[in-house]
């Protein structure tokens, strides 16, 4: 699609050194210029781009503004300077839409009061400040407690979500960056949607219903797992059940079952196969050059017992969980604090704010054993790759649709 054509274009490579980031699907900048070239009836009505927060901010304040992490997330600021840039835009194809870019705050700064208006529909008190907001994936980190320069956060949850903060926005490699929830530094974050949500598909198809119901079937997979003795030639699992960070086609599969393995060899499977995913994603941080010896799991992953564990012995480093559960909302939380002067930073509001709940070490004896099986992991995704593709392309030709 669009992003195919735009890095046959070289389009990346003009992006990457203003935005650090590359055109992905889901990109902001990307909707748009799928919409513009879609549905131009539609594009030409839009006023103002900005995100759902800052939807809700506007109706309470009535402000249209926008702030620094989500709109870096997004890829549509100069991240270094930390503006709009018409240059990265004209990238995109997007150069005349810098109108519809609102002005942008910080995190923390109060972007206005509750109207008298909304005071009256929603109970909230009227002059109560708003402040800007974050992205959502920064907030889950520092609602779990990571804000010092150098902690990271790992979110198992819908998306494979890996991030650590760093001073500068340069590194020795291409790795997607946002800004983080301060004025002076950054978020590098390799991201995919190849997490949690494979177990939930699990769940949804063979686990709903079938087993006792005062048992949550999450739980109830976790203990089949957790059963398990770790062999040599345990099932190996790919998540790609929604595509691979850089391969839509990339599919989801259970490798080298045998007669003998059980339901819960394969949901093992699956939930080290998740975090070889992460695994793959801290490899390209780290070798960028972002240094990190520890970690804080959030997300509905976090909720394991067993998960953390696996974690830990895949990453190789200490895993820690929160006692919240909802880390995003939490951090969200942390910024209002910081906004209205109850903290004197994040870092202090993150100390006043958040505990931690259970902590995993690597276990040593494990590691041989995982470095197996994650370079059986990528050897096998490898050659999986041009099958992938040519099976996306027998399934558009049976629908009619062009590879």
């Amino acid at each position: 699609g669009l992003v195919e054509e735009w890095a046959a274009q070289g389009v990346g490579d003009r992006t990457y050194p203003i935005g650090r980031q590359r055109p992905w699907p889901a990109q902001t900048p990307t909707l748009l210029a799928w919409l513009k070239r879609s549905e131009p009836a539609l594009f030409q009505r839009i006023g103002t781009v900005f995100f759902a927060k800052d939807f809700v901010v506007n109706r309470l304040t009535g402000k249209r503004i926008s702030e620094m992490s989500d709109m870096s997330g997004a890829g549509l600021l100069d991240l270094a300077a930390r503006r709009y840039d018409r240059t990265l835009m004209e990238a995109y194809s997007l150069g005349h839409c810098m109108n519809l870019l609102p002005p942008l705050i910080e995190s923390a700064d109060i972007a206005g009061t509750v109207t008298q208006a909304v005071a009256l529909e929603t109970g909230l008190a009227a002059g109560t400040p708003v402040v800007g907001g974050l992205f959502d994936v920064v907030a889950s980190a520092l609602g779990s407690g990571v804000s010092r320069t150098g902690s990271a956060s790992v979110i198992a949850g819908t998306w494979s979500i890996n991030q650590v903060v760093i001073d500068g926005p340069d590194l020795d490699g291409p790795v997607f960056m946002s800004s983080t929830f301060d004025r002076t530094r950054y978020m590098a974050m390799e991201n995919s949607a190849t997490s949690a949500a494979n177990l939930e598909w699990l769940v949804r198809e063979f686990f709903e219903g079938a087993h006792d119901e005062s048992v949550s079937p999450f739980d109830a997979c976790c203990a089949l797992a957790a059963a398990i003795t770790p062999a040599a030639d345990d099932p190996l699992y790919h998540p790609y059940l929604y595509g691979a960070q850089q391969d839509g086609h990339a599919r989801a599969g259970f490798y080298g079952m045998a007669g003998w393995h059980t339901k819960g060899h394969l949901i093992r499977a699956l939930l080290e196969g998740v975090a070889f995913g992460h695994r793959q994603h801290i490899e390209t941080i780290r070798k960028a050059g972002a240094r990190f010896e520890e970690t804080v799991l959030s997300g509905g992953g976090s909720r394991s017992m067993l998960w953390p564990q696996i974690f830990a012995d895949v990453l190789g480093v200490p895993v820690s969980v929160a006692v919240s559960r909802e880390t995003g909302a939490l951090g969200a939380a942390i910024a209002a604090g910081t906004g209205v002067g109850l903290f004197a930073d994040f870092t202090e509001g993150a100390n006043a704010m958040v505990r931690s709940d259970r902590h995993y070490r690597p276990n040593a004896a494990m590691a041989a054993h995982y470095d197996r099986r994650y370079a059986l992991y990528t050897d096998i995704a490898a050659a999986m790759t041009p099958l992938w593709r040519r099976l996306s392309a027998a399934d558009n030709a049976a629908t009619g649709v062009a590879a």
